[in-house]
């Protein structure tokens, strides 16, 4: 859970860094426009400065993580996801698919292509179709049909990964917890 806060916070602080910087170039480009050839200096100076800006821009993207790590943290969530309904918590389930879909919206915003697959496309059309089955079948607390659904979305996984020339990964149901520190069954009421 911390990591995926720490995570979420990295993200929302990178998020920031770069559109604070964006504007920042915008700015920049735009004075450099207005003061045209009369003022040589200023102009020189605006350019190094926009230059700067630049590389602070491209810094901050460096530091956002990739689709990689997004990867990873869909990955335990989903392991959580299905622990939690297999012990019946429906709570901890709606949470954990919950926080699935807050990844798979940050994977979106990356825009990212691999061997010509859009991988903001695949999520989209996941989120729409597997992801909402399985909220459904949380929601009505059903078992057989939450296993269908996490089987639909562990199948449209391994479509992409597949078509976006990543087929030696394939995703499966997992035999045990993704971690050893977290009690799977709901809380006594």
């Amino acid at each position: 859970m911390k990591s995926t806060a720490y995570l979420s916070g990295g993200l929302i602080i990178c998020g920031i860094l770069i559109v604070v910087l964006f504007v920042r170039v915008l700015n920049l480009e735009s004075r450099v426009r207005r003061f045209g050839d009369p003022n040589g200096a200023g102009i020189a100076a605006l350019q190094e400065s926009l230059k700067h800006v630049q590389a602070e821009l491209a810094a901050a993207r460096e530091l956002a993580p990739g689709l990689g790590e997004y990867m990873t943290t869909i990955q335990l969530h989903a392991g959580k996801l299905w622990f939690a309904a297999r012990a019946s918590n429906w709570e901890l389930a709606a949470y954990e698919l919950h926080e699935l879909e807050e990844t798979m919206e940050a994977v979106k915003k990356l825009n990212v292509e691999k061997n010509g697959v859009k991988i903001s496309n695949v999520m989209d059309a996941v989120l729409q179709t597997q992801i909402a089955r399985l909220e459904k079948s949380i929601k009505q607390k059903n078992p057989s049909e939450f296993q269908n659904a996490y089987d639909e979305t562990l199948s449209a996984c391994n479509g992409c990964h597949t078509e976006s020339g990543h087929k030696f990964i394939q995703i499966i149901r997992p035999f045990a917890p993704p971690v050893t520190n977290q009690k799977w069954e709901a809380a006594a009421k």
